[in-house]
């Protein structure tokens, strides 16, 4: 009951900035190709601009890299079948919302272009950490120590942007309750 009340609260977070948002001018071809930060060479319609400027937060699961705006076939191939899957017309990013369900995590793809891309992860439990080691059930101070203390506190909701994204905690007595990367919209 907690992970799924979680799940439509993120959700609710994800979706809350409703609006038609024009098609970006610039974007690349399909047949293009960029290198990325590791020398990798991948079709450009596989990298986001938010994704090669690395300045971003990305999700690590059993050594597969979710970043926020990533496309997201790759990723979802490579992460194997969900335990479940969910749907529905999309009100931030035109298209549909897409929730893929796994053990400790959920990840939420947007669509744009016929394309599916990385909205956010969602973090269950402690088997799962950010990279830099925060889990859910840390104390305020953990996650303070691991990422500074420029984040905006809105009661229990702790931001930290980096790039194209966030990184949200919820701490309610002293204790991580809830961990999100979140594309920024």
């Amino acid at each position: 009951m907690k992970k799924a009340s979680i799940g439509l609260i993120a959700l609710l977070l994800a979706l809350s900035g409703c609006g038609n948002k024009p098609a970006e001018e610039g974007a690349p071809s399909p047949n293009a190709l960029t290198q990325t930060e590791d020398g990798a060479t991948l079709p450009a319609a596989s990298v986001m601009p938010e994704q090669t400027s690395g300045d971003s937060f990305v999700f690590e699961a059993n050594g597969i890299a979710i970043p926020m705006h990533a496309e997201a076939t790759p990723i979802l191939k490579q992460l194997g079948t969900p335990q479940s899957y969910f749907e529905s017309q999309a009100c931030a990013f035109p298209g549909l919302n897409k929730i893929y369900q796994y053990s400790s995590f959920d990840v939420y793809a947007y669509e744009k272009d016929g394309i599916d891309y990385i909205a956010s992860v969602i973090l269950f439990d402690d088997t799962v950490a950010t990279k830099e080691g925060v889990t859910l059930f840390n104390k305020k101070s953990d996650v303070i120590k691991a990422y500074g203390d420029k984040f905006t506190n809105n009661l229990n909701l702790y931001v930290y942007d980096q790039g194209k994204s966030q990184l949200r905690f919820v701490i309610e007595n002293d204790q991580v309750t809830s961990i999100e990367y979140l594309a920024k919209i």
